[in-house]
Formats: structure tokens, sequence, C-alpha cells
């Protein structure tokens, strides 16, 4: 006699879909990122959110909203629970209170509440996957996320796009979007490939992602990505000889990019290099928000997340961008959300120091979000590197270092992908 389904149900048990017709475990989480990815990334250029509703901020809402219930719905399902710490959100939360209080009273409650609520939302969706999935599957998964609309938004830019910097085409990301998008996993990849624990087609999409990157023309993130490279070289044990040789095979390469080539000196020299002694005027707004009276509570409990731009004087433009995740958050949360966002970042970086099993990952990872921050928003943010920030910081907590893979030695990109578990049934 066949096996009856249970009528009874539980949150640790799982629909009886015959296994034919179940998605894998790790296409479902691979697809759960591209669609995150995509949800925060931009839809348009040149519009700042203001609170208005319209057709692109309703769809991204939406779509937010179902990887949010997603999420929730594989953590219900799932038969196991993976350790997270709660550091993370706690620090996130008090952040978020101190910039509504703000927009209370600076009279943007609606546009700041709403960002503040789509940021809560975004650390749920990734606490509830963490939950759910290992921290390292996690992070390759958030990684072909990445990767997916970094690829897809660029080659759609060289089909649409008339020369110059790379920026996307569908969706049409600025080459700074590009840059981050493909720098996280290109830097995972070249971390395994430096431990000679990458498949061929690994290596072929390293190549890919590095192209976009040097394509972009960011300095921010080329500099960073130098500088977390150079990083991971130096926490090397050991060379493999494979590494020894594709080194030795790709120096041509580099040496006819470096010298016969004008891409050296047109990410230099770009069209707004005038103006690389002053940061291409980031300081100029950056001076205005350092300056804020003392006694106002716009300097200790800022003005919400959707203060993106500030009034500047003795400029032909009346009022600029912020450009840095730690001035924004400045005129955003004040001094103290500041303080607690610092303290986060130094909590995890020391954290990663601490680790021996992600150390020479993670921290470098995290070099490369830190440069960034400094020049580009969104580390607090509905956005791609508050994202990124967030899986490297719960992966960071005690409690999650505790069941953390080694990468120096276990090849996650190696290993055979785990089967999927039996479905529930009863008699």
């Amino acid at each position: 006699m066949p096996p009856v389904v249970s009528a009874s149900w539980s949150p640790t048990t799982q629909f009886p879909v015959h296994r034919r017709y179940r998605i894998p475990r790790l296409w479902q989480l691979n697809l759960l990122w591209i669609l995150l990815v995509f949800s925060v990334v931009a839809w348009r250029q040149g519009t700042l959110f203001t609170g208005g509703l319209d057709q692109v901020v309703v769809l991204k809402a939406l779509l937010q909203t179902a990887v949010l219930c997603w999420a929730i719905l594989l953590w219900m399902w799932s038969e196991t629970r993976q350790p997270v710490g709660a550091r993370s959100i706690a620090l996130l939360a008090i952040v978020l209170a101190l910039s509504v209080i703000g927009a209370m009273a600076d009279g943007n409650f609606l546009a700041s509440s709403i960002i503040a609520v789509r940021v809560a939302m975004l650390a749920v969706t990734v606490l509830f996957i963490m939950r759910v999935y290992p921290a390292h599957e996690v992070l390759l998964a958030m990684c072909v996320g990445l990767s997916a609309v970094g690829i897809i938004s660029s080659g759609t830019g060289l089909v649409l796009g008339g020369g110059g910097r790379l920026a996307g085409g569908i969706p049409p990301l600025s080459p700074n979007e590009i840059a981050l998008l493909a720098g996280v996993p290109a830097l995972v990849l070249f971390h395994q490939a430096l431990r000679a624990q990458v498949r061929w087609w690994h290596v072929g999409m390293l190549v890919v992602l590095s192209a976009i990157l040097l394509l972009s023309e960011s300095r921010t993130a080329l500099i960073a990505a130098a500088c977390t490279a150079a990083g991971m070289l130096l926490m090397l044990r050991r060379i493999p000889l494979q590494t020894v040789v594709a080194a030795l095979a790709a120096l041509p390469l580099v040496f006819y990019l470096v010298f016969l080539t004008p891409v050296l000196q047109n990410l230099m020299a770009r069209e707004d290099s005038a103006s690389v002694m002053t940061l291409n005027s980031r300081t100029i707004s950056w001076s205005v928000v350092l300056n804020l009276p003392n006694d106002s509570w716009q300097r200790w409990i800022g003005a919400g997340l959707s203060q993106k731009t500030i009034a500047v004087e003795g400029q032909y433009w009346d009022e600029q961008v912020f450009d840095s995740s730690w001035i924004s958050l400045l005129a955003q949360t004040g001094i103290i959300g500041t303080l607690l966002v610092a303290l986060w970042v130094l909590l995890t970086v020391f954290a990663a120091l601490r680790s021996e099993r992600l150390r020479s990952l993670l921290l470098p990872l995290l070099a490369f979000v830190i440069i960034r921050s400094v020049m580009e928003n969104g580390l607090v943010d509905a956005g791609a590197l508050f994202l990124i920030f967030m899986v490297l910081a719960l992966m960071m907590e005690p409690a999650s270092k505790r069941a953390a893979l080694d990468w120096d030695h276990a090849a996650p990109l190696q290993r055979n992908r785990v089967k999927d578990p039996p479905v529930a049934m009863g008699n």
C-alpha cells in the first residue's frame, strides 16, 4: 500500500511535492539571491527616493516582499537551523530607530521610514537565509546573484552603450555599481584560485568579472580590489604549483594591458580627472556635514535615511550628493548612529582577525567593502553594498564562527552538492 501523506503540519515539515518537481535547494538559494540583488539595484538613474509612489517603487517593494516571504517559508520548512548571532541585528535596529527619530524632527518621516523599513526587511531576509543554509553556501550564492545581475547589466550595456566607461543597460546600473557587483565575486574566485581550488569555468568567470571591473574604470573599486588581492596574497600560506604556472602564463597579458594599451592611462586621466585632487568635488558636501553646529539635533541623531543631498554654497550648483557612506551616516543618523556603525564594523573586522578559518577570505573582503564605503554610499542603505556587509557581519558573529568552513582547505567550489533531504511523510 502506498504511503499516505500526514494531514498534520509543523514548521519543520516540507510540502509533500514529488522530488521530480522540486527545485534543488541550492538552485533555490541562487535564485533567491539573484532576485534579492535585482530588487536593490537601481532600475533607473538620476532619481532619489523622496517618499512618492510610482510603478518602479511599487514593483521593487513587491519583489523585495516576495523574496522575504520566500526566505521565511524556507526557514519554516527547514528541518535544521544554522547558528547565527544577534549582535548585528541589534546594532542595526538602534541605528534605524535613530534615523526615524531624526526624520520625524526634520519633517521627512515618510520617506526615511520607508527606507528604514526596506533596510530592516533586507537584514531580516539575510538572517532567515543564513538560518537555513550554511554560511559558505550563502556567501557563494550571494556571489552568484551579484555576478548574474552584473553580467546581464554590463552585457546589455555593451550592446546598447555608446563607448566610454562601461555602464549598465538592463538594469541601467552606473559604472560604480557594476564594479561592486563584479568585484566581490571576482575576489572570492581569486581567493580560491590562489589555492588551486577552482575548476576551469571558475577561471573563465574570473576573467569575465575582472574584465567588467576594469572596463567600469571605477578608480575606487580598482584600488580597493588591488588592496584586497594584495592582502589575499600576503595571507597565502602555501603557493600551489598550478597557481605559479597560471600566474606565469598570465604575465604576458598583464604586461600587454599595462604597458602596451592605454587602459591604465585612461583610468587615471578620465574626463573628470581635473577634480581628482578634490575627490571629484566630494569634499564640498563633506565639509558642510562636518561643520554642522554641535548644538543641533541633526548633529547627534541626523535627519533620516532619505537625507542623501545637502545644500552647498559658492558653487554653480545648489545641492550635492554626499558620495560617502560615512558622511551620509553623519547626516542621516548623526554622531551617535555613526559611532554605532563604526563599532559594528570594528567588531566585525576584529572577529575576522581572530578567525583562523575565515581570516584569509573575509578580512580582505571587509577591506574592499570599507574602502568603497569611504568613497561611495550604501553601507547602511537598501542597496547591494549593505547586503554584502550584512552577510560578512553575520558570518563573523560568535555563534556563526563556531560552525564556519575553513576556506583555506575545504575548497567549497569543488565540493559535491549536498543532496536534498527527504520529504517528510507520514505513515
